[in-house]
């Protein structure tokens, strides 16, 4: 007696272009997403300050002795010999080679205030004691900067940056799921070119 086998509740595997096609609405919807959560997460790091870290701007000529003023681009040291030197250091090369002689009326951005912290906690200033410090906010529409300084005993002096740029922050949260929206089109049209060779392949077979 022939036995015969029931294939009717079997269940039907995927074409591979079905495959494909679950793939692609998978990536086009996972990887932006993966994108945007990048972007919270390295905004979030920025706003809680874990991105911040102290920087070293050398130590000026005849080494300095207080911290005579600032702004979040440029700090002034006054040295043991009375001379004032500057340092402007956003934007250069090597931030320990900024410094220059300065000359009286020191040049300050007339929006920097220092009384008024962006960043509320502190933070633990480098290794060293510390002879003197300055704290320089400016406040604008839309963004905020603080730049912290310090001049340790040995004379080097240090600073510490923090920002809530909104429009930087806007920009992130556009660049993250971007990113990961054109990472799956590649991974996608990748993977179509193997599927389309590998069909080509079968059917000359």
């Amino acid at each position: 007696m022939t036995e015969h086998k029931d294939h009717s509740h079997q269940p039907k595997r995927l074409s591979p272009t079905a495959r494909w096609l679950l793939a692609t609405g998978a990536l086009l919807v996972l990887l932006p997403c993966l994108g945007l959560m990048g972007s919270v997460g390295y905004i979030w790091a920025r706003q809680a300050g874990a991105l911040s870290h102290w920087r070293s701007l050398g130590v000026p000529p005849d080494r300095g002795v207080d911290i005579v003023t600032g702004d979040t681009d440029v700090v002034y040291v006054r040295t043991a010999a009375g001379s004032i030197y500057g340092c402007r250091h956003r934007g250069t090369g090597a931030a320990d080679n900024c410094w220059y002689k300065a000359q009286e009326p020191l040049s300050v951005d007339p929006e920097a205030t220092f009384d008024k912290r962006l960043y509320q906690s502190e933070v633990e200033p480098p290794p060293g004691t510390v002879a003197d410090r300055l704290e320089v906010t400016i406040w604008l529409a839309e963004d905020a900067f603080e730049t912290r300084y310090v001049l340790l005993e040995d004379g080097t002096v240090w600073k510490w940056e923090y920002d809530v740029g909104s429009y930087w922050n806007l920009l992130i949260l556009i660049i993250g799921p971007a990113a990961g929206l054109a990472l799956a089109i590649v991974v996608v049209v990748v993977l179509g070119a193997a599927l389309a060779l590998r069909l080509r392949t079968v059917r000359s077979a």
